[in-house]
């Protein structure tokens, strides 16, 4: 089954691009189907109101706000 990871984010963010090279290195760090998701239009990050950015939901499922994971805890999520 393939996983679906949803970052919520802005353009520019330094946190946020922490986030995307973690996301990264946890894909490289499995062999399952992983969909990755990126939403930074505001008007989206509002319709999901997840509580705070940068945000990670894994299948629709908010795991982490405000805060880039450690890349254990995406794989634990990824798996």
């Amino acid at each position: 089954m393939t996983k679906t990871i949803t970052l919520l984010g802005v353009e520019g963010c330094p946190t946020c691009a922490r986030l995307d090279l973690k996301v990264k290195e946890a894909m490289a760090a499995l062999d399952t189907p992983i969909t990755v998701e990126k939403i930074t239009d505001p008007a989206k990050i509002m319709e999901i109101n997840a509580g705070g950015l940068p945000a990670v939901l894994v299948d629709g499922e908010v795991k982490a706000l405000r805060r880039v994971p450690e890349l254990e805890e995406l794989v634990e999520w990824l798996q």
